[in-house]
């Protein structure tokens, strides 16, 4: 699978985060943290499976770096640095990296 480019990712983020909030997606700015927007840790985490689904990535649970304080821009870069790891495939790939699901 290709990586997902950043810009693409923050829109899915955004659009996943307005469907989990009932946010109108024009008031989730990349600035914003998670906190601002009340959403919990059970909440990203849900957040991360629907990523998932939407990217076909096998993303870890918690996403390092990624927490409440985090904001929307900064957990876009995560996911895409991930991506981009993903697309790299295995080979001397460090184990607990997440991949692209076939």
């Amino acid at each position: 699978m290709s990586s997902v480019s950043g810009p693409d990712l923050h829109e899915r983020l955004v659009a996943h985060i307005a469907e989990q909030t009932a946010l109108p997606p024009e008031e989730l700015l990349p600035e914003r943290t998670f906190r601002e927007l009340d959403i919990d840790s059970l909440a990203l985490v849900e957040l991360i499976v629907a990523i998932e689904n939407d990217t076909g990535l096998d993303l870890p649970p918690e996403l390092p770096g990624v927490d409440r304080d985090t904001t929307l821009a900064e957990a876009a870069r995560v996911l895409e640095t991930l991506s981009v790891t993903a697309a790299e495939g295995p080979g001397e790939a460090d184990p607990g990296v997440p991949h692209a699901r076939g």
